[in-house]
């Protein structure tokens, strides 16, 4: 298995000999994750144009300072349908789509102000919507458009979808709220990569590992310190700049079509294909689901 200061260097000479620097959107970019994809990429490839999607200004500004005249910042809300949709028509050109925006919340019944259950608006419908918006850009990329999606490809079960309540319009629990969120982004890259027009895209879902991040900072305490004491135990929290090394690393090298990442950037094997009814019914639901916040 690589070391990151191996993938680090290999990450740098790949980007450098690209045709033309990439154009690199991160939408969760002002923390966490996507704030280290950020600054890991334009450490690596300083001319690698770089926008990053949020609603920490403040954050970003930060970020920004780093980024330097290549770095850009679109502030909104992507829980919330109406507004991707707005943003992303400022957006003129991406080679990697980075969706990193999320939250882990206990309440699994809370709802946006569009009516959408609020966690599986950040951890999957908005972010089907962002690949939708900006397929026909990813399309066109001279590069060969990259989609990442970054949450759980572990875990991600289609048995484990109550296919009679997908959108959590009833009441349910905490873990069956993330079973749908894993099992979706799951699926949907499977689905989005079976379409023909689609053909020179690469859609991934990965699993970033133990990252020290703050997105467990909002849940009740016994649950967040047991999370804690063992990842400082084990040892296992890492950098965000050391997950994005790898996630660069699976990124630089993946085919076009879809595949399931692991925390080291590298493919995994054992993942089961759905069959074309469970694709196309979780098409239809998301559909249906996002397009009933259009105007």
């Amino acid at each position: 298995m690589a070391a990151v200061h191996d993938v680090a260097a290999s990450n740098a000479q790949i980007l450098s000999s690209l045709q033309s620097p990439p154009h690199v959107v991160v939408v969760g970019g002002t923390s966490g994750i996507g704030r280290g994809f950020a600054l890991t990429i334009n450490r690596l490839c300083p001319a690698a144009h770089v926008t990053i999607i949020g609603r920490n200004e403040s954050a970003a500004n930060e970020i920004l300072s780093q980024l330097g005249s290549n770095g850009s910042f679109i502030r909104a809300d992507v829980s919330l349908m109406s507004e991707i949709r707005t943003i992303t028509k400022k957006i003129k050109a991406v080679d990697i789509l980075v969706l990193s925006q999320g939250v882990i919340s206990m309440d699994a019944f809370a709802r946006t102000k569009e009516n959408i259950n609020y966690a599986l608006a950040l951890n999957y419908y908005g972010r089907v919507l962002f690949i939708e918006e900006l397929l026909p850009l990813l399309r066109a990329s001279p590069l060969g458009g990259k989609v990442i999606s970054v949450l759980n490809s572990k875990k991600g079960d289609p048995s484990k979808i109550n296919w009679n309540n997908m959108g959590l319009e009833t009441k349910c629990s905490f873990l069956v709220a993330i079973n749908h969120a894993f099992a979706f982004n799951d699926l949907i890259i499977q689905y989005l990569a079976s379409q023909p027009e689609n053909s020179n895209v690469g859609f991934i879902h990965s699993f970033p590992g133990h990252v020290k991040t703050p997105i467990i900072d909002n849940l009740p305490f016994y649950i967040r310190l047991p999370i804690k004491a063992v990842g400082a135990i084990r040892r296992l929290a890492v950098s965000p700049d050391e997950c994005a090394e790898f996630m660069i690393h699976g990124i630089l090298k993946a085919e076009k079509g879809y595949l399931y990442m692991d925390e080291k950037g590298e493919t995994i094997t054992n993942k089961t294909v759905a069959n074309e009814e469970m694709l196309q019914k979780l098409w239809e639901h998301t559909r249906e689901s996002i397009s009933c916040t259009a105007s």
